[in-house]
């Protein structure tokens, strides 16, 4: 259904039809009457009728106009005013509005009406002064008729251009704002998987150090009652710290501006894994080498996750008797994180599918282009370690060797 504009411009092109019409018929059909030419005068009303129609019916109005020419040229010697005036006009329309092959057959036929014409009125007297007025006729009405179909396919052409580069931009557009939702949505997907992963540590460990310390502490309560006391503040101070870390992340997601973060405490960090091992189990030692410089959260949060996510596996693989050595170095290029367990697993932590274990490890070490491998131990037990580079100042940085087990 045509909008309104549609419909105004639709109504203007009417009434401009309407009234050229009316006053080229009332011009060139009042002349004809006027020198007795009653047959021309009925050619001129045929001739300019169909400009009424020229837009919404422009084949069958070139028909009928081409049509009251040829009938014109063969009632009378005398110039048709109505035809010099239609023409033209048909022939713009044509250009203007039409299939490119009606608006040539338009031009081609006025082309031939250019020749037809002139040779009709001059030639009736046969003599040297009609070739002249042929000639120049003809070169007259070639020029018009050619001109105004040029006209017509310029404006045509510039009508299409500009309508392309409208649809080219509006495609653009859509391109960009789909590109947009692409962004967006790989922004929200990689943030719910960084929040998954972050879950997937603070549970996982806080539950398995919860369920070691609880056995163990039943097993401790029977023989030593009183240092059952130390299991259990062990297990309050663990489920405290997944309470609160679990509260900041669950804050984030409801604010999304990470507000929580500062109202539940700072994100842990490279000085907090000497506190982690010692809570996580007592068969777990640290040794650190190097003086840690300044680092992004992001370095500090990612070698936190990698000795908690490590630790973690160690209690749930290697074994109620398993021992396990953390080893954090902090050279002049990087954090290098070494975690071994002489425990009795096998085989390597199996990763649920959806990002978690190993796999989550290195998902974090990847986005600081560190380095991540995991696997069994040359004698035993299981092995991971991990680099992670960080940007530092050369020059107050100290020399430090790498870990010799590396």
């Amino acid at each position: 259904m045509p909008s309104a504009a549609e419909r105004l411009v639709r109504d203007r092109q009417l009434v401009f039809d309407l009234c050229l019409c009316a006053l080229v018929t009332l011009v060139t059909t009042g002349y004809s009457l006027a020198v007795g030419e009653r047959a021309l005068g009925l050619a001129s009303l045929v001739i300019t009728l169909p400009l009424l129609v020229r837009r919404a019916f422009p084949a069958a109005a070139f028909v009928m106009m081409t049509a009251g020419c040829l009938f014109a040229l063969a009632v009378s010697e005398m110039p048709s005013a109505a035809g010099i005036v239609s023409v033209p006009i048909m022939i713009y329309t044509l250009a203007r509005w039409s299939p490119r092959t009606l608006a040539r057959l338009g031009w081609a036929v006025g082309v031939v009406g250019s020749f037809l014409g002139p040779a009709r009125w001059a030639f009736a007297g046969r003599g040297l002064t009609d070739v002249t007025v042929f000639m120049v006729s003809v070169v007259a009405c070639l020029a018009v008729v050619s001109g105004t179909y040029v006209v017509g396919r310029k404006l045509r052409e510039s009508e299409d251009s500009a309508g392309r580069q409208q649809r080219s931009e509006a495609e653009r557009r859509r391109l960009l704002e789909s590109e947009q939702e692409q962004r967006d949505r790989a922004a929200t997907v990689d943030e719910r998987n960084r929040i998954a992963r972050e879950l997937h540590d603070i549970v996982a460990h806080s539950l398995s150090v919860i369920v070691v310390q609880a056995e163990g502490g039943r097993a401790l309560a029977a023989r030593h009652p009183e240092r059952a006391g130390e299991v259990l503040g062990t297990i309050a101070e663990t489920g405290r710290e997944a309470l609160t870390e679990t509260r900041r992340i669950l804050g984030v997601l409801r604010d999304g501006r990470g507000e929580a973060s500062t109202a539940y405490g700072p994100q842990p960090g490279l000085a907090d894994i000497a506190d982690l091992v010692r809570r996580t189990s007592d068969r777990a030692e640290l040794a650190t080498f190097g003086t840690p410089p300044p680092l992004s959260p992001a370095v500090g949060l990612t070698a936190y996750r990698v000795v908690q996510e490590s630790l973690t596996n160690v209690l749930k693989h290697a074994g109620p008797e398993a021992r396990a050595r953390v080893v954090v170095a902090c050279t002049p290029d990087a954090v290098e994180i070494e975690v071994a367990d002489d425990g009795g697993g096998e085989t390597a932590p199996v990763s649920d599918g959806q990002g978690h274990g190993l796999r989550g490890m290195a998902e974090r070490v990847n986005l600081h282009e560190g380095e991540l491998s995991a696997g069994p131990g040359p004698n035993g037990g299981f092995v991971v370690r991990a680099w992670i580079p960080y940007e530092r100042a050369a020059e107050t940085q100290p020399d430090l060797p790498r870990v010799a087990a590396w």
